[in-house]
């Protein structure tokens, strides 16, 4: 019962065009790169439940960009409706991140991201999951860099609304999320290092196949 009632919600979201997030772009890889050099990578879409996905490092080793696969090509997919800030059109249209989930019996199922969050800690895990009922508003600015816009003061006191700015505060951490242990491009919550000891800040950049 429990398979057939998940095959028709993936067929409900394979055959749903989303009226709103559809202007896609060209399809890309996201590349992770460190400071200190330790992390240069693409992510990959990995199986962490009933049609979901987190983003895990593809551990390609490799210093060239690797060939573009199901699973590490994504898209970016915008509205009419959307545009970019109007005095800083440098940080980009905000949009959802978008893949394509594989599945023989229906064709391909699309997918968006959404942060799953956990009160216990200061991090955030980015999740792929068919259709777009929740997407994470993101956006890629002029360097085609990723980033989570946003215009509210936190350490202001009180907090108030300031200047549009694109934040870029991903890390690679070694997660567990619903049994499974990865590591993934994780999402800090807050202007600090997370607590997860294995964290390391990233830059996560498209780069187009």
């Amino acid at each position: 019962m429990k398979t057939t009632l998940t095959l028709i919600a993936l067929a409900t979201a394979a055959s749903a065009q989303d009226p709103y997030y559809n202007i896609t772009s060209k399809p890309f890889q996201l590349v992770l790169t460190s400071a200190d050099g330790s992390i240069s990578d693409t992510v990959s879409a990995c199986h962490t439940g009933a049609a979901l996905e987190s983003l895990c490092l593809s551990n390609s080793n490799s210093t060239s960009k690797p060939d573009p696969t199901t699973y590490d090509t994504f898209n970016f997919n915008t509205s009419i409706y959307s545009q970019a800030p109007t005095n800083h059109t440098d940080l980009g249209v905000p949009g959802i991140l978008t893949w394509f989930l594989p599945a023989s019996n229906i064709g391909p199922v699309p997918s968006s991201v959404y942060f799953n969050y956990d009160p216990s800690t200061d991090s955030a895990v980015p999740i792929l999951t068919p259709g777009s009922d929740r997407p994470q508003l993101l956006s890629f600015n002029d360097q085609d860099e990723l980033t989570v816009q946003s215009y509210v003061e936190w350490t202001a006191n009180p907090p108030k609304a300031g200047e549009q700015v694109g934040l870029k505060r991903w890390y690679a951490c070694k997660t567990y999320f619903a049994g499974y242990q990865y590591e993934n491009l994780v999402w800090g919550l807050g202007n600090h290092k997370p607590e997860n000891p294995t964290c390391v800040a990233v830059d996560v950049k498209r780069v187009f196949v």
